[in-house]
């Protein structure tokens, strides 16, 4: 019989974050969202858990969400700033954690 161990749960973090969105994106806006913060090294999956605004422009679409990042390794808070910053059309990070 196997033993389970939460010991070590699974490395995740959450955050809130604005990222552009290009007009003519494939998807909707949570779902390009998702697949651009997902793009950096170390990244296992990427959920949209909260909408908090939409601001149109021009030529992308501005919005801000609470997202849970799932890691394939342990990061800090650091790392994960610097694994975000990878993002393209990244604007800002608001809160980690």
């Amino acid at each position: 019989m196997a033993i389970s161990s939460d010991n070590d749960p699974e490395p995740m973090t959450t955050a809130v974050v604005t990222i552009r969105i290009p007009c003519g994106a494939d998807g909707d806006l949570v779902t390009d969202a998702e697949e651009r913060i997902s793009r950096p090294e170390d990244i296992d999956a990427v959920t949209v858990d909260d909408l908090h605004g939409i601001a149109p422009k021009l030529s992308a679409t501005t919005i801000t969400v609470g997202i849970t990042i799932r890691w394939t390794t342990t990061m800090t808070d650091a790392q994960v700033r610097r694994r975000l910053a990878e993002v393209p059309g990244l604007e800002s990070i608001e809160r980690i954690g």
